[in-house]
C-alpha cells in the first residue's frame, strides 16, 4: 500500500482526523481571505486629514511599505502553512520509519524527534509559528531576542521539557489515563514560567519612584492614584533599554504582579525615517499606567492562563486517547511504534490543525480584555488626556486594517476606534 492508500485508510477508518484536517483547512483559507482583503484595503486606504504633522510624502511612504507587508503576509501565510503540513504529515513519520530502519531504537528516535522540534522551533519561530510539541504556547506575542539568545534558548528547552519528558512517563506507567498527568505538568510548567518571568521583570525594571525621568508632580499624582487602587510603589518600575518601543504591559499571578513602562514611552521615541517623535506628556502616561491597572483589575492574566490550560488539556486529553490505537491505523508507521511516538506526532497534528481557530480565539480574547482595560482607565481616571496616545501613534502607523483582518491578526482594537471613543467620553465626562 502506498503512502497516499495509506492517508486516505487513515482518514477513512478516523473520520474526526477528516475533520480535523478540515477544520484546519478551513481556518488556512480563511486566514488567507483575511490576507487578501488587507491588500485592497491597505491599497486604497485615503490619508487621514486629523494627523496634521504627517506629511503627505512621508504617508505614501508609509502606506507602500505596508502594502508590501501585506503581500508578504499573504504569500508567507502559504507557505507556513504547507511547511508545516509537509514536517507533520509527511517528514515526522517518515523520519521516524527511517530511523527504526537504521536500527535505532524508539527511545532514541523519541529523542531525536524532540531535538528535531526544538531545532526547528529555534530557527524559524522568528518567522513560522511552527506548532510542534516543543512550543505548546497558545499566544502569538512576539520577541526581540536573538535567536541563540540565552533566554530564548532556554525557553524552548523548556517547552521540550515540559511536555515531552511527561508524555513519555506517563503513558508509560498509566497509558490513556496517563493525560492526568501531562495536563497537571503542564500546568506547573507554566506557572513556574510565568513566576519566573515577574521575578526577573521585576528584578529588571527601576522602580517609577526611583528614576530620573519622571517629574516629581508625576510621581505624586501617580502615587495617590495607585494607592487608591491597592498597589504599591514598587509595584511600577521602568524598563529600560527594552528595545520595545513606547509601550506598557501588566503581569501578575497570585498576586504576585507588576506593572512595567518602557524607557521609549517616557523619554520619547523618534520614528525612523521621520522627523516626528512620540512624546507624551505626564497625565497622559499616568493614564496608561491606569490602564495596565484595568488588566490587573479585572484578572486578565489569570483568565488568560485558565482558558489556555482549559484549552491545551482539552487537546491533551484528545491526543491521548485518539492516537492510541494500532500504530499502522495511522498513515504507514510500524506496527511497533511506541505510543509515545503517536503522542508526539499527535500533539503536532492537533497544533497544526487547530493553529487558524486558536489564534482567532485568542485574538478576539485580547481584544475583549483590552476594551475592559480601557474601560477601567476611564472610570478610574478618564480625564487625563488617554487618547493623546494612540493619537501620536497613528502617526508611526497611519494606515488601518481591513475590520476583518485586525480582528483575526492584533491583539489590540484599532488605534482610531480606541482614541475616538475615549475622545467622546471625554467630551461627556470631562471639564
Amino acid at each position: 500500500m502506498n503512502h497516499l492508500q495509506s492517508l486516505i485508510a487513515m482518514f477513512q477508518n478516523h473520520q474526526w482526523f477528516a475533520f480535523l484536517f478540515i477544520i484546519g483547512l478551513i481556518g488556512f483559507v480563511v486566514y488567507r481571505i483575511a490576507d487578501w482583503l488587507q491588500i485592497g484595503f491597505v491599497k486604497t486606504f485615503p490619508q487621514p486629514e486629523d494627523l496634521k504633522k504627517l506629511p503627505e510624502a512621508v504617508y505614501e511612504s508609509k502606506r507602500r511599505r505596508k502594502m508590501s507587508r501585506a503581500y508578504k503576509s499573504f504569500w508567507k501565510g502559504i507557505a507556513n502553512w504547507l511547511i508545516q503540513v509537509l514536517i507533520t504529515v509527511l517528514a515526522i513519520p517518515m523520519v521516524v520509519v527511517f530511523l527504526f530502519k537504521q536500527g535505532i531504537t524508539y527511545g532514541w528516535i523519541y529523542i531525536i524527534l524532540i531535538a528535531f522540534g526544538y531545532i526547528l522551533n529555534l530557527l524559524f519561530s522568528k518567522y513560522f509559528s511552527l506548532w510542534t510539541p516543543a512550543s505548546l504556547r497558545t499566544d502569538t506575542s512576539k520577541t526581540s531576542q536573538n535567536v541563540l539568545s540565552k533566554g530564548n534558548l532556554i525557553f524552548h528547552a523548556w517547552g521540550i521539557i515540559s511536555w515531552s519528558g511527561p508524555a513519555y512517563l506517563f503513558w508509560s506507567y498509566y497509558e490513556t489515563n496517563g493525560w492526568v498527568g501531562s495536563i497537571f505538568s503542564m500546568i506547573l510548567s507554566q506557572t513556574i514560567q510565568l513566576l519566573i518571568f515577574i521575578y526577573t521583570i521585576k528584578k529588571s525594571a527601576i522602580p517609577y519612584q526611583e528614576y530620573d525621568g519622571l517629574s516629581k508632580e508625576f510621581k505624586k499624582s501617580l502615587q495617590k492614584y495607585l494607592q487608591d487602587q491597592g498597589l504599591r510603589d514598587d509595584e511600577v518600575g521602568v524598563l529600560e533599554n527594552s528595545k520595545m518601543g513606547p509601550n506598557a504591559f501588566a503581569t501578575g499571578l497570585f498576586g504576585y504582579k507588576q506593572i512595567i513602562l518602557t524607557d521609549e514611552l517616557i523619554k520619547g521615541y523618534k520614528d525612523k525615517g521621520t522627523d516626528f517623535v512620540l512624546k507624551l506628556g505626564d497625565n497622559t502616561i499616568e493614564a496608561i499606567v491606569a490602564h495596565e491597572m484595568g488588566h490587573l483589575k479585572n484578572h486578565h492574566i489569570e483568565k488568560s492562563i485558565a482558558i489556555g490550560t482549559f484549552i491545551s488539556g482539552l487537546v491533551t486529553v484528545g491526543v491521548y486517547h485518539l492516537f492510541s490505537s494500532n500504530p499502522t491505523s495511522y498513515f504507514f508507521f510500524e506496527q511497533s511504534t511506541t505510543h509515545q511516538i503517536l503522542l508526539y506526532w499527535g500533539q503536532a497534528i492537533f497544533n497544526l490543525m487547530l493553529l487558524y481557530p486558536l489564534t482567532f480565539f485568542m485574538m478576539t480574547r485580547a481584544q475583549s480584555n483590552e476594551y475592559e482595560a480601557d474601560s477601567y482607565m476611564l472610570e478610574t481616571n478618564g480625564c487625563k488626556n488617554g487618547q493623546d496616545f494612540f493619537h501620536q501613534m497613528r502617526h508611526i502607523a497611519p494606515v488601518s486594517n481591513h475590520p476583518f483582518w485586525h480582528s483575526c491578526n492584533m491583539t489590540h482594537p484599532d488605534p482610531y476606534v480606541r482614541e475616538v471613543r475615549m475622545i467622546e467620553w471625554t467630551k461627556e465626562h470631562c471639564k
